[in-house]
């Protein structure tokens, strides 16, 4: 296979870069307990977490108004997640060493998440996990509040294409590294090259039906896929 050529890199936050999955898990539940339903037990979590259908937790499929529900549902979610912490969260292995490596190449990095989040808070929790410094772009779903709003709420491509026009390089010079069908999906869409990583826990069958440019089993491995070139703008 051929090595995919990157002058920048768009990395996608949890599940990509943080294992924030119990918080993921925490913060679901509050919002369960707010509109009304039992929260769920960690293992049943995990479970639909990994199928992709803890929709159908928020509003069984094919019952009234189920999508309005699940975009309030979302929107709330994503409104709460960055301000939350667990003991639980951490750097996912082999991240900090590829940053670095990165960053000490001089090819820029951003990182995106659809978190309703001011830029400032997400680059705090970046210093805190000891990655800051190699992050130059940040781009957060406060920035796309009208696609999330009226849209679709896990819509990622009004954020990479903030983060694309912050780093200044074209998009077909970047690279979308992420875990989920939205970093995919908005990187092809944008004509950037794009990773799929399997830390989110979705599986190799789900990241391959994304049909991303290649698929890793965590960013550890990245550089067995990408070669690195300098942007001369």
């Amino acid at each position: 296979m051929a090595l995919i050529k990157a002058k920048a890199f768009i990395f996608d936050i949890d599940q990509t870069l943080l294992n924030t999955l119990k918080r993921f898990y925490v913060v679901f539940n509050r919002n369960l307990e707010k509109i009304g339903l039992r929260p769920l037990e960690y293992k049943d979590f995990v479970k639909k977490y990994s199928q992709d259908i803890l929709d159908d937790v928020v509003a069984p499929p094919g019952s009234r108004g189920r999508e309005a529900r699940l975009h309030r549902f979302w929107l709330s979610f994503l409104k709460e997640f960055r301000s939350f912490r667990t003991s639980e969260d951490h750097l996912i292995p082999g991240v900090k060493r590829v940053l670095e490596k990165i960053y000490r190449q001089g090819i820029p990095i951003a990182v995106n998440t659809n978190c309703i989040a001011p830029v400032s808070q997400v680059r705090e929790e970046l210093e805190e996990f000891g990655i800051g410094e190699y992050i130059s772009v940040i781009s957060t779903g406060s920035e796309a509040r009208d696609e999330l709003a009226d849209g679709h709420h896990f819509s990622k491509k009004t954020i990479v294409k903030k983060a694309i026009a912050k780093l200044k390089i074209p998009a077909k010079d970047c690279v979308v590294v992420g875990d989920y069908f939205n970093d995919i999906k908005a990187g092809k869409a944008l004509g950037t090259k794009t990773i799929a990583v399997l830390t989110g826990l979705t599986g190799r069958e789900y990241a391959l039906r994304l049909k991303p440019d290649t698929v890793i089993d965590s960013l550890a491995h990245l550089f067995d896929v990408i070669e690195i070139k300098k942007w001369r703008g």
